[in-house]
């Protein structure tokens, strides 16, 4: 039983940091109706320049220089890259963000190369001993910033003014023009708020796991809970996080570590036949 409660707390940080990402691409989508397939690698990127701001600045001044660089890349990306696309076919906008996550991925070789990093970031607490069940206190740190953020966006989207006029933009961008919204102040907000969350998750991965150019791989699990979940989900990316991180971490403990890479897109193939808008996402019906 102490085995079984082990690989279930591990799952519950592995789908945090699923969460934290899935958070990225959720509001990313909810306000510009563009699916992020870069959110991995942009993890990737703010783990590596955490990595070179902590160690010429220290932790503190480093970490919160490397929130400021997430946030600059949200912006540069949405002014230089996404706004000019405002208009045009939704597919322009997908494969940009792809070909986006290429050019990152290029740029993590060519400034860090292909080593591996440890990121000297020590978080304040204790592990926690329960049962036969040892939780370190870096897990405890990366499951309870996962359900902060999640309640923090939650809050943000039905509570405030600003979180009311990212969800009237989201449902049209032409009628919240009219209405007089400011549809490109939203665009922006949202690609900021996506890289502040991958400076986050790239914090908590790099301090349990290091810092390796491959790290983007073991995101890619991220694209599979948002669609569990549903994409235009918030409570769905932490649900979804949650529920891929326990089963992944419960197959690689019990089964095979190999197979541990299948189980994503299984449970993506199901979940698309029986419940293809997700878990909690909202179903849309089109009348021809």
């Amino acid at each position: 039983m102490a085995i079984f409660l082990q690989f279930v707390v591990g799952g519950l940080f592995l789908g945090g940091m699923y969460t934290l990402i899935a958070l990225g691409i959720v509001i990313i989508y909810k306000s510009t109706r563009v699916f992020n397939f870069a959110q991995g690698w942009m993890v990737t990127l703010g783990a590596f320049m955490l990595v070179t701001l902590v160690e010429k600045f220290g932790v503190v001044a480093g970490v919160i220089a490397g929130l400021a660089f997430g946030a600059f890349v949200g912006i540069v990306i949405e002014r230089l890259l996404m706004r000019p696309l405002i208009g045009q076919p939704l597919i322009a906008a997908l494969l940009l963000t792809i070909m986006l996550a290429q050019v990152i991925e290029g740029i993590n070789i060519l400034m860090w190369g292909t080593f591996g990093y440890e990121l000297p970031v020590k978080l304040p607490g204790e592990s926690v001993k329960w049962g036969g069940v040892v939780i370190s206190h870096a897990l405890l740190w990366g499951i309870g910033v996962s359900v902060a953020a999640f309640a923090a966006f939650s809050f943000f989207y039905w509570r405030t003014l600003m979180g009311r006029v990212m969800r009237g933009t989201a449902e049209d961008h032409q009628v919240a023009q009219s209405l007089g919204l400011p549809v490109k102040a939203v665009f922006s907000l949202s690609w900021v708020l996506a890289g502040l969350l991958s400076i986050i998750a790239g914090l908590f991965l790099g301090v349990v796991s290091g810092v390796h150019f491959l790290m983007y791989t073991a995101l890619l699990g991220a694209i599979i809970v948002v669609l569990l979940g549903g994409i235009d989900s918030i409570a769905g990316a932490i649900v979804g996080g949650m529920i891929l991180g326990v089963l992944q971490s419960l197959v690689t403990g019990y089964l095979n570590p190999a197979l541990a890479d299948v189980i994503p897109y299984i449970v993506l193939l199901f979940i698309l036949i029986i419940k293809p808008y997700g878990l909690f996402g909202l179903v849309r019906i089109e009348r021809l």
